[in-house]
This record gives C-alpha cells, structure tokens and sequence, in this order.
C-alpha cells in the first residue's frame, strides 16, 4: 500500500523570504547613475536616492528619467563603481542586481551613515567610520635615526667644523 501525501496549495507556494540570499538594509543615500546617452555618444549621470541596499543589489528612487538596462552606481565621487542590472522597473524606483557582490563590512558601513549627502563627496574613512564617537588615530611617529640631532624650529643648523 503506497502512503500519499496529501498536498494544499500553500505547500505548493515558494516563499522567497526564506530564500533571500542577503539581509536588505533601510538606508538614505545619495548616489550617482552612470550610464551611456544615445548612440554611446557620450556618458550621461543621474542623481538618486538609495533606499535599501544589500550585498546583491540595491532599491534606487529616481525621477521620470529614461534609464537604461545596463548601467553603474557611483558611490562618492567615483571612489566606487558597481556595475549593475535593472531586474524590476516600478514608478519612480529601480531594483538593481549587482554584476558583483559587495563586501559585507562595507554594506554595513554604509547603512551606518548618518548623512545621505556623504556619498556624494570623495569616500575616505571618516563618513564610513565604524562609529559617530570614534576619533581619528594619528600616524605613529618613527624614531629619530641614529646620530642625529633634534633641532629647534627656526633656528640654523650648527655644523661642526673640520678639523
């Protein structure tokens, strides 16, 4: 006697909230679309708004521009070019998929910031810093080499004569 089992229609429904490859993150940045104009005739560059971002891809709220398949999103001012896909099209929004993943730390660095306009300056470590309270660290300062001397600012340097 062969034991079927009896299926419904919600067994049968394929959730992709259980097959989501990467956490999506709530954010508020201020990026750059890089994309060819007609004909490849010159390159064209509009501003957006990303509202989450993961590893794999990011949501990007646009205006009424007409924007292609294929394009870049630029994070800072071209610090960072990630070549993207457009997988979904909806009014004023686009679903990007990313041609490759971004680092884990970096997404989280970037959901960290708290002002959507640093995206549009030049990245260094300071708007992506791990934390609002940390200081910069200074550069150590190597040690004076053998033999020489420690001079006063401002004053001439005395050689000794030759004898």
């Amino acid at each position: 006697m062969k034991h079927t089992k009896k299926t419904t229609y919600l067994s049968r429904v394929q959730s992709d909230y259980f097959s989501r490859k990467w956490y999506c993150r709530s954010v508020t940045l201020f990026c750059n679309l890089l994309f060819t104009g007609q004909w490849m005739r010159r390159a064209q560059i509009i501003r957006c708004l990303v509202v989450e971002i993961s590893e794999g891809g990011a949501t990007v709220r646009i205006g009424r521009s007409q924007i292609p398949d294929h394009l870049y999103l630029v994070i800072g001012r071209f610090d960072i070019l990630v070549g993207s896909i457009v997988v979904q099209r909806d009014p004023g929004h686009l679903q990007l998929c990313f041609l490759k993943e971004l680092k884990p730390d970096f997404v989280n660095r970037l959901s960290r910031m708290t002002s959507p306009f640093a995206t549009l300056e030049s990245l260094g470590r300071a708007p992506i810093s791990a934390g609002e309270d940390m200081q910069p660290k200074l550069r150590p300062m190597l040690p004076a080499p053998h033999g020489a001397r420690e001079e006063r600012v401002g004053h001439p340097i005395r050689h000794p004569k030759r004898q």
